[in-house]
């Protein structure tokens, strides 16, 4: 009896780890925002078919997605997007076109925004299963949020 326990409070310590994990979706977008990490209230939402053409990607990829822009982009590089994504492989596509957004906005604040360079650098594209998140914002406040690391 007290292996069978020794057991099973092996098992719910292993299980109990990981700790609650938030997956990545839409919804995570408010305690994002909310977090500070973005420079004020002034961040735009950006519908679908906005967010679709900015990072090039083809219908049928996404279930659903929110994202939010800095109002002044020639000033602030801040950027939230979050993609709920049909299955795992549409994920990596997403992912990657994610990957190929934040350099080239990069490439581009080093001519024409350098003050944005920094942000940029230490941008975070995270893909959890069929979700994706590319954040753009305070650096240490990014670092400092779980569902991103």
């Amino acid at each position: 009896m007290k292996k069978i326990l020794a057991a099973a409070f092996a098992l719910l310590l292993l299980c109990g780890c990981g700790g609650t994990r938030q997956e990545i979706t839409p919804a995570l977008s408010d305690k994002l925002l909310s977090s500070g990490a973005f420079e004020g209230s002034d961040m735009e939402q950006l519908d679908g078919d906005i967010l679709g053409m900015l990072y090039g990607l083809e219908d049928g990829l996404v279930k659903e997605c929110v994202g939010y822009l800095a109002s002044n982009t020639s000033v602030s590089a801040d950027e939230l997007a979050i993609f709920l994504c049909v299955d795992g492989d549409a994920a990596e596509r997403v992912e990657q076109a994610c990957r190929d957004r934040l350099e080239s906005q990069l490439e581009v604040s080093r001519a024409y925004c350098p003050a944005a360079v920094p942000r940029l650098e230490k941008g975070i594209v995270k893909r959890e299963g069929a979700g994706v998140v590319l954040a753009v914002g305070d650096p240490e406040k990014l670092a400092g949020i779980k569902e991103l690391k």
